[in-house]
């Protein structure tokens, strides 16, 4: 290969590519994608990408041509001492060095003599050393031959300025590594700048590729500095969407445009990362491109380089260019470079200017260590800049804390802040108030100075009105509620809504027609003046469960009881007596129809008026207690009302369960008795719970649904008659509307599911967290931004390992944030594994990593339908990721979730 003297691909080889950290070499890379290097042939993502950008960029290798790398070639040794003396900077030199002569039996190409003549000169090359390799390979011509992986080695530690390591090196095969080059191996190893294969072997005699010799040589950067054409080596001042600004150690500060072509990483990272990767205040080396922009930049340390000092601001001098503070009883003045002004920002991180700072200003100011002079480079007040008016709606009111939350109607932004000591507080009449006076819910027009509020005044109250009166009337046609007053003869006339809320003591879901001409009511009304709800308060419905009908006159409508005692009651029944069976409305004709005599019957009555009547074959309510020696359970009923139920040998189900006997229904267990024929004694026991399931698949043609529990546990359901399916707002779902992933909640009763309701369930990147409003911001796979409230004591589940507390949750970490089928919130921290991809196998959906050892069974994954693979903020395909790639997997119940190619 012919190479020109300062225009030239440096050819490395290397076989075993997890020499430098990266898999075994695979199948060949997808020319598809996009290189972020100048070489179509070095894809984006490859293993080397980072190593080869940089080295190319540096100007210490180039292409073979028409923008080839040809990273799997090998490399000759004249061409690996040539990168070396190119690393050293030192090319210039081996060019005006002079051509020298070498034994017959050492050859090298014509454009190799004067690096390999120079590097053994500067002692990089032994004369012995490779005098006798090439005697001892007479038909091998020296400088074409592959560089092999322990001569490499020993290249590579004298470039940096090293020495071989005493002892041998912990390899397998280190018997097979040429003595005179084990201890340059061991140094090469202690350094990290090289690793062993796969079953801890070195394999010395075998080659090096041209990807990993850019990577070797990359890698030792971080131990020789040297100073390359177009590279800044200096402190990040500031990093952002237009332009990333380095200042020098000559206090020079530069300002370098950057773009979607601009490569970022990180010294302690094998792979390219995106910007925010880098650290403000850290060490950077910038490589400029021909226009001056940043075309690679390289954290190389996150030390922060800069030191702070605080204080209450006495005056900021622009002649003087310093800012002068006030720290305890010492006053001390601070310069800043007038050319390049310090970044001021306040509290909540609002840019300011330095001379809008008020007097006695709580500061803290950022000031350089990089360079000697030590100027101030950032300035922090303690106090917010924040000053403006709006309109929006109360979310919370933190009295004892003078805080209020309010979401602005403008920005749709929900803002939590303190009330100025002076604030001025007004009702929606104008009238001074308190912050108690304020509500939840309610409108305001709000100021805020200096961070705080310092008006607020309410425009539209939240709170609903009411009314009290004697219920008249109910017209249903008009859709009023008529009543009276006091003793006043005027009927009032209030236009009800749609749904109105009904609440009768005594009388679960009362509506309208339960009440009667004379109660006395208080109206609920909205902001139109319309009822939205209606409470009768001057009486209650009582209930009594296990009376027996002894008579019942149809013409009459009276009906005569008989209660366990033997007491005797009568009742009327009027025209609006709900009927039911096992909670199933029935009409009145069939209601009245089943009051023969000796029929058990629970009521709803007030006075002696039947409300409502209900035919029992069951009982559903919670144990309150469980007699094993007489065999009964006292339920308390979803009416509040309380039933003693006997049993003898009842079957018991418990969902999960097998085996069960009476003895394993506990107290506060909700259940089902079903009761014998005669309703004397419950024949069957059912425990009422719900389970967390997740869909596995949906037919729903045949209105089958499959679902897994978190036992693992799998169930398969026909979803219709006695099983419905609603969505998380109660609403009727349908089958065909889920997808294998969706959450449920589904109650069963014993074994059998009687509702399925769908459990919201967000995944994505925690990006902010407010431990004291008790809100999370997360940014899902579809760029989507979700704020959410969970309060300060949520559920937090990490590892298997659950804690009480939002500060458990950190910057970046991956959750899944859900109801469980107790209705708590919980935050699921999903922690990623580290893997080496293999393949996907697209008809089936798993993706598969290689195995890190023979007896790895953990090496394939199932991919989630809703699966976000991406680079940095690049949304990629399978088909992007090639053989060896490393990658970042985040499994959700046995899923693939997330994958990030680093």
């Amino acid at each position: 290969m012919s190479l020109k003297p300062r225009n030239w691909l440096l050819s490395i080889l290397m076989i075993a590519l997890v020499w430098t950290g990266a898999a075994v070499a695979g199948p060949a890379q997808n020319a598809s994608a996009a290189s972020k290097t100048p070489f179509t042939d070095v894809v984006a993502g490859h293993w080397a990408e980072k190593h080869i950008a940089k080295l190319a960029l540096q100007g210490l290798i180039a292409g073979k041509g028409a923008n080839l790398f040809a990273p799997n070639d090998s490399v000759k040794r004249q061409d690996a001492v040539i990168i070396a003396i190119r690393f050293l900077g030192l090319e210039q030199k081996a060019l005006d060095s002079g051509v020298a002569a070498f034994p017959s039996t050492f050859s090298v190409s014509a454009y190799a003599n004067l690096y390999v003549s120079y590097a053994l000169k500067e002692g990089l090359l032994d004369r012995t050393e490779e005098f006798a390799l090439a005697e001892a390979q007479p038909k091998v011509n020296w400088g074409e031959a592959p560089a092999t992986r322990e001569w490499i080695a020993r290249l590579l530690v004298r470039t940096i300025g090293e020495k071989a390591a005493a002892g041998t090196t912990a390899f397998a095969d280190n018997a097979s590594i040429d003595k005179d080059l084990v201890g340059y191996v061991k140094a090469a190893v202690d350094l990290d700048l090289v690793k062993g294969l796969s079953g801890n072997t070195f394999a010395p005699k075998g080659v090096v590729t041209r990807a990993t010799a850019a990577t070797l040589f990359s890698r030792a950067e971080a131990a020789k500095q040297v100073a390359y054409p177009k590279q800044t080596s200096g402190m990040l001042l500031a990093a952002d969407a237009s332009a990333v600004t380095v200042l020098q150690a000559n206090g020079t500060a530069t300002a370098y445009a950057v773009g979607a072509g601009t490569l970022y990483s990180r010294l302690d990272s094998e792979a390219l990362t995106a910007q925010d990767a880098l650290k403000v205040y850290g060490t950077v080396n910038v490589i400029a491109a021909a226009d001056g922009s940043a075309a690679y930049v390289e954290q190389a340390s996150d030390t922060p380089m800069v030191k702070t000092v605080q204080g209450k601001l006495v005056v900021v001098s622009a002649s003087k260019s310093a800012i002068t503070l006030l720290s305890g009883e010492d006053v001390q003045s601070y310069s800043y470079d007038p050319a390049r002004m310090p970044a001021v920002t306040d509290a909540e991180n609002n840019k300011v200017a330095l001379a809008d700072l008020p007097e006695n200003a709580d500061l803290t100011l950022t000031i350089d260590t990089y360079t000697q002079s030590g100027k101030v480079i950032a300035v922090k007040t303690g106090q917010s800049a924040v000053s403006r008016s709006g309109t929006g709606t109360v979310l919370s009111v933190d009295a004892a804390g003078r805080k209020l939350q309010v979401k602005d109607n403008a920005s749709s932004i929900a803002d939590t802040r303190a009330l100025d000591p002076n604030a001025v507080l007004r009702t929606v009449s104008g009238v001074p108030a308190a912050i108690g006076d304020i509500k939840v819910g309610d409108t305001v027009a709000y100021e805020i100075k200096g961070g705080l509020y310092t008006a607020v005044t309410v425009t539209k109250s939240a709170v609903a009105a009411s009314a009290t009166g004697t219920l008249f009337k109910i017209d249903t046609a008009a859709q009023t509620i008529q009543y009276r007053v006091g003793g006043a003869s005027d009927i009032i006339g209030k236009e009800y809504v749609a749904g109105v809320a009904v609440k009768i003591s005594g009388l679960n879901g009362a509506t309208l027609a339960d009440l009667y001409p004379g109660d006395a009511v208080t109206l609920t009304l909205n902001a139109e003046g319309k009822v939205t709800a209606v409470e009768a308060t001057g009486r209650s419905v009582q209930v009594q469960n296990g009376l027996v009908v002894s008579s019942y006159d149809f013409d009459a409508k009276v009906l005569i009881l008989k209660d366990a005692a033997g007491n005797v009651k009568t009742f009327t029944l009027g025209a609006g007596v709900r009927y039911d069976l096992n909670g199933t409305t029935i009409s009145a004709d069939a209601g009245t129809s089943m009051l023969y005599k000796g029929r058990k019957v629970d009521i709803g009555y007030s006075g002696s008026n039947i409300v409502s009547i209900s035919f029992v074959a069951q009982y559903k309510g919670t144990v309150t207690s469980n007699n094993t020696t007489t065999k009964t359970l006292q339920l308390l009923l979803d009416n509040n009302s309380n039933v003693t139920v006997p049993y003898t040998s009842p079957t018991v189900e418990i969902f999960g369960q097998t085996n069960r006997t009476y003895a394993d229904i506990k107290t506060g267990d909700k259940i089902v008795a079903l009761l014998d024929g005669g309703q004397n004694y419950a024949v069957a026991l059912q425990v009422v719970k719900t389970v967390q399931f997740d869909v596995v698949s949906v037919d729903a043609a045949a209105a089958k649904l499959k679902a897994k529990a978190t036992d693992g546990s799998v169930a398969e359901w026909t979803v219709g008659t006695g099983f419905s399916l609603q969505d998380a707002s109660g609403n009727a779902a349908q089958l065909s509307g889920l997808v294998p992933g969706t959450l449920l909640n589904v109650t069963l009763q014993g074994a059998t599911p009687t509702l399925a309701k769908i459990v919201p369930s967000t995944f994505g990147r925690v990006v902010a967290i407010d431990t004291a409003a008790g809100t999370i911001d997360l940014r899902t796979g579809t760029g989507a931004a979700v704020k959410q409230t969970v309060g300060a004591t949520p559920l937090v589940v990490r590892n298997g390992v659950s804690s009480n507390t939002l500060s458990a949750v950190q910057l970046d970490d991956r959750i899944e944030l859900r109801k469980d089928e107790n209705d708590r919130t919980i935050l699921n921290v999903v922690t990623p594994v580290s893997k080496t991809y293999w393949r996907t196998d697209k008809t089936t959906n798993t993706f598969y990593y290689q195995k890190e050892s023979l007896s790895d069974d953990n090496y394939s994954v199932a991919l989630s339908p809703q699966v976000y693979i991406h680079q940095g903020d690049t949304l990629i395909t399978t088909d992007s990721l090639n053989f060896g790639d490393p990658i970042n997997v985040y499994v959700l119940r046995g899923k693939a979730i997330e994958i990030v190619k680093p």
